[in-house]
């Protein structure tokens, strides 16, 4: 998926999601939100929600900053990948509130959440940072199997094979709670 990220890349995604952040800043102070209207985003892109657009931005930058640090240390592509896709996901969609807002458009972009839906998306949330964390778990002993030798190889492949399987585990009930959230949405 992804070709190469350099420093140069990064810099220039630092400085787009800057201008962003500007952006975003200058609508929090015409836009009031409340605890139950929210902006309308897929539940999976954030961490957590918030009344504000610069809340979103700050998410952003910290995905940017981990996508820093798995290309730093040269983890896998898999992780790098699923960073940067996080990464494109993210501002894509904070652009395009920023975008509505612009255009006067700001009406179709909240959205009501039940208690039920609050849930669900919580669990939904705490499902996403699990699977991260098995990602770069899997990424780790990867390497450490890469760098053994002998019998210790064995154990790291065992305990890959180990991670990989809860991992689809974990996928497979990630995208239960999705379907979850897709049904209560439609309602």
């Amino acid at each position: 998926m992804v070709q190469s990220i350099d420093l140069k890349h990064l810099k220039a995604l630092s400085e787009q999601l800057q201008t962003l952040g500007e952006r975003c800043q200058q609508w929090d102070n015409k836009v009031t939100l409340t605890e139950n209207k929210s902006f309308r985003f897929e539940v999976h892109l954030f961490g957590s929600s918030s009344l504000t657009l610069s809340g979103y931005y700050q998410q952003i930058q910290s995905t940017l900053e981990h996508l820093k640090y798995v290309i730093t240390k040269q983890m896998g592509n898999t992780i790098i990948n699923y960073e940067c896709e996080r990464f494109v996901d993210q501002f894509s969609a904070l652009l395009n509130i920023v975008n509505q807002l612009d255009a006067g458009k700001a009406e179709v972009l909240y959205k009501r959440y039940s208690t039920q839906q609050e849930k669900v998306y919580g669990q939904l949330q705490r499902q996403y940072q699990y699977e991260k964390r098995l990602l770069t778990m899997i990424d780790e002993e990867n390497s450490l199997y890469q760098q053994a030798m002998g019998s210790h190889k064995a154990i790291h492949k065992t305990r890959v094979a180990t991670l990989k399987e809860r991992y689809q585990k974990c996928n497979e009930f990630t995208q239960s709670l999705e379907f979850k959230m897709e049904a209560l949405d439609n309602d």
